[in-house]
């Protein structure tokens, strides 16, 4: 008889539609430091530079990353809090941001923090969507930014390349 190996197919997606796992390498989930920060964060290291990139325009702008504890969060394998869903956490494509400051349900940010907000999305080109959107005051949720659904690798990856952003997230020189 002869044995034939189990394959794994993944097909289970988080909100935005993006492969999620109970094992962080099986979605390419890897370590990263948010430049300019001691802050490190797991992200899908396909979306890890814009995330990345955004984390950093928060902490020069927004709020600073390396104060609170337990202030940045990316992967984490389980369900949404508001949907019978699997969390955009749970594929490594979103990341919260100084979760001690903009707890959910909490609509804290200054009128200068949303400007900045708003600055920082615009250059994200609609890739980036941002929980103090959401519509009600209990699903407000301004750590919060996810890859947008239906955003694809090669969008990302064009993204990069207009901008001129590194995988870790950093902007590269001008030539």
């Amino acid at each position: 008889m002869v044995s034939v190996p189990l394959v794994t197919v993944m097909t289970d997606t988080s909100i935005n539609g993006w492969p999620v796992s109970a094992t962080p390498a099986d979605i390419n989930v890897r370590q990263f430091t948010i430049p300019d920060t001691k802050r490190h964060v797991q992200l899908c290291a396909d979306v890890a530079p814009i995330l990345l990139w955004v984390g950093t325009a928060f902490h020069r702008h927004i709020s600073n990353l390396d104060k609170g504890i337990l202030a940045v969060w990316g992967y984490n394998y389980r369900k949404a809090r508001q949907a019978d869903a699997w969390s955009d956490h749970a594929s490594g494509t979103a990341i919260d941001l100084r979760s001690d400051r903009f707890p959910i349900g909490k609509r804290n940010m200054s009128l200068l923090q949303k400007l900045w907000v708003r600055r920082i999305l615009k250059v994200c080109d609609g890739l980036v969507i941002w929980g103090g959107d959401y519509k009600t005051d209990a699903s407000a949720d301004e750590m919060h930014f996810a890859i947008a659904p239906g955003v694809t690798s090669k969008q990302i990856l064009a993204w990069r390349v207009k901008h001129r952003i590194d995988s870790n997230g950093q902007q590269l020189p001008k030539k």
